[in-house]
């Protein structure tokens, strides 16, 4: 019996371990516009704003209005020191990936948020997303999860994320909260494994 709590425990760990995010550097807003820099488009100046009591705490806004956000960590990609380290999100270049973020529309005809993920490699540029806008779930303006799979180019050591508004001609006022990743199964595979080890050990030592 004791051999079958064992897996059974290990098997539950397994299980919660392969749907668990990781939040990109302040991707709650939490700490309102940290780690966020705002590009200008189209000459405008405030397309990006950071509310407060969101999904909950914080989320941050995009309006249709020719701007989008950046995340950055410190500073712009393509800067040294630009982007989210890869690694410090449990990501592998090559490998796959599932993005996550919450979004909702808070004003407008456009339904959904989209975004654009951008992989940097050695400071530059290694590939991207494109464009993306998901199928909106429910009416779209309630909070939602929306998701992504993609591979991460060979080369890319850093990512950036940009939000965006519904796109085209929807003038739509977008939320955005709780922005990160989950990484490909491998990670979970490496952690289970060094737990399991750890296990046996200590199975041991009270033997």
């Amino acid at each position: 019996m004791k051999s079958l709590y064992t897996i059974t425990a290990i098997c539950l760990l397994a299980g919660s371990l392969s749907a668990q995010v990781i939040i990109i550097p302040n991707g709650d807003f939490e700490d309102g516009a940290t780690n966020w820099v705002h590009v200008a488009g189209n000459g405008d100046t405030t397309p990006v704003t950071f509310a407060t009591g969101g999904n909950p705490g914080g989320y941050g806004t995009v309006t249709p209005v020719g701007g989008w956000g950046i995340l950055v960590s410190p500073t712009l990609a393509g800067n040294v020191g630009g982007g989210v380290p890869i690694g410090d999100l449990g990501l592998t270049a090559g490998e796959p990936v599932t993005f996550v973020y919450d979004s909702i529309n808070l004003t407008g005809p456009g339904p959904a948020g989209g975004f654009k993920w951008e992989a940097w490699g050695n400071n530059a540029l290694v590939g991207n997303t494109g464009d993306t806008f998901p199928s909106v779930i429910g009416t779209g303006t309630t909070w939602e999860t929306y998701t992504y799979d993609w591979v991460l180019p060979a080369g890319t050591d850093k990512l950036i994320f940009v939000p965006l508004w519904a796109g085209g001609d929807n003038p739509s006022t977008i939320g955005f909260d709780n922005v990160g990743v989950i990484p490909e199964p491998s990670t979970y595979a490496a952690l289970f494994g060094l737990f399991a080890l750890g296990f046996v050990a200590w199975r041991r030592r009270r033997c």
